[in-house]
């Protein structure tokens, strides 16, 4: 295999952009503000300049989780996409919509959004969190908030911290929703995993086999279904392949 050549960081005196160059360059013209600089001679290289405290930053910085590998690594804050330096999986970064049915693969750590006249059928659908006004199928594993306002059948297994059915919804899953915290505020049906509490809001009715930590039950709200509590237990409600290995600690109830 060919080796490929190194390069260094050069720094345009004009405006400050940085870029790769071969270490031995002479000139060249700068790729942001189009201005020619000499190098040979003045040596100005990434090294030999002082810092730019606005590139760069913590503060404009942020990680992403790949849940192909299990790896995080930090990207700006403006970045729209990324690819993983562990496993070279591409990582979207931007909100992803859904007006019209569709079959593809999502890996976002932004908001999805399925619409009302809309379907998202996927073997597996990462998002950063999401809003399901359509319908789903398959399998979807979201780092925030998930909400659901269908009234659509659904065979999708769904992994989030939070889960809220929201009001006059009537959703019926056929794949287990796992959570750690669970908000009904419609109807739900289905098989309900939480590390934490399900909470039936007035108004709402949940008819599910339920495997939780804990149950609320608001006056004027309806539970029906087969309701399995942990109680005090020290051990985890959830067990096996009901969470998924390599999640980070943020998204799962300390045991």
């Amino acid at each position: 295999m060919a080796r490929i050549p190194q390069k260094t960081p050069f720094r345009c005196p004009g405006c400050g952009f940085s870029q790769m160059e071969p270490p031995h360059l002479i000139s060249t013209y700068c790729r942001s503000c189009g201005g020619h600089y000499e190098v040979a001679g003045s040596a100005i290289s990434e090294a030999a300049l002082p810092p730019l405290p606005h590139l760069r930053t913590d503060a404009n910085r942020r990680s992403i989780f790949c849940h192909k590998c299990g790896s995080s690594h930090p990207v700006s804050s403006h970045a729209r996409s990324t690819l993983c330096p562990c496993c070279n999986a591409s990582i979207d970064l931007e909100d992803v919509t859904f007006h019209s049915p569709a079959s593809l693969r999502v890996d976002t750590r932004g908001k999805l959004l399925i619409g009302p006249e809309a379907s998202l059928s996927s073997s597996l659908t990462i998002c950063g969190s999401a809003h399901i006004q359509g319908r789903i199928i398959g399998r979807l594993v979201s780092e925030g908030e998930v909400r659901i306002g269908t009234n659509e059948v659904c065979a999708c297994d769904i992994t989030a911290p939070v889960i809220v059915i929201e009001k006059n919804k009537r959703p019926t899953f056929t794949y287990p929703l796992r959570t750690e915290r669970l908000v009904v505020f419609g109807c739900l049906t289905g098989i309900v995993h939480c590390r934490g509490v399900v909470h039936v809001r007035r108004g709402g009715r949940l008819e599910a086999e339920i495997h939780a930590k804990a149950v609320t039950v608001d006056k004027g709200g309806i539970l029906l279904g087969d309701c399995r509590v942990s109680g005090n237990s020290t051990k985890p409600a959830i067990t096996g392949d009901a969470w998924p290995a390599g999640w980070p600690d943020s998204l799962c109830i300390a045991q």
